[in-house]
């Protein structure tokens, strides 16, 4: 059975959605996040099981507090993103799963068909990515046995060429990785406002997010 992996900070004051907290105040961003990995939890699970991998480690008694009796949570492991990626896509396999997704803790909205897609891609691809527009990626996924460490060794995270060299990491070593089509991730005030009014045109929108576009 395919593994959707959420990948999720403990939601301290002041360690979460920093770039909003320019706008918005440490508190807002941290209800905010609270509210997008809720939400994005909700979404995924009636596609199946959801293993949540959080960091820091240390605070599995916060994660506990927040998703109490969840069946399937453990700490991320590895020095840097790209580590505990892989790792995180490895223990799914060792733990007997053929086919795995990493998704980001903000994208509440991501379309559930677009992670049908990612499972999909995996059938006839030994990795899948759905970019976004600052030039990350917020799904990734691989089928066992694929070879995963010229991806995500040694890559510089957190810049505008992530999905790209993935993508040109992926060629140069022969492993076959389906690209699907973008979306949106949030980061800044910019892409909060672009998600709320995503939601005026189609499911209302959240008095949380209301009172937080009144912020900006």
């Amino acid at each position: 059975m395919p593994l959707i992996i959420l990948f999720v900070k403990a939601p301290e004051l002041g360690k979460v959605k920093t770039r909003l907290a320019t706008r918005l105040g440490h508190a807002t961003a941290l209800a905010l996040y609270r509210r997008f990995v809720e939400t994005t939890l909700e979404r995924l699970a009636p596609l199946g099981p959801i293993r949540i991998a959080y960091t820091p480690k240390s605070k599995k008694p916060l994660m506990e507090d927040w998703f109490p009796g969840h069946p399937d949570m453990r700490p991320q492991r590895g020095a840097d993103l790209g580590e505990r990626m892989k790792n995180a896509l490895t223990e799914a396999f060792d733990d007997g799963h053929h086919r795995a997704v990493i998704i980001g803790g903000d994208i509440p909205d991501l379309p559930t068909n677009r992670i049908r897609e990612a499972f999909h891609a995996l059938e006839g691809h030994q990795m899948v990515l759905v970019p976004v527009s600052d030039g990350g990626y917020c799904l990734v996924g691989a089928r066992k046995e694929t070879l995963l460490a010229p991806v995500f060794d040694t890559m510089r995270w957190s810049c505008d060429t992530v999905t790209a060299e993935t993508l040109k990491r992926a060629e140069a070593h022969g492993i076959s990785l389906k690209r699907l089509d973008g979306w949106h991730d949030i980061d800044t005030a910019d892409d909060f406002l672009a998600f709320v009014r995503r939601h005026e045109e189609t499911d209302g929108v959240p008095a949380l997010y209301r009172d937080a576009v009144r912020l900006l």
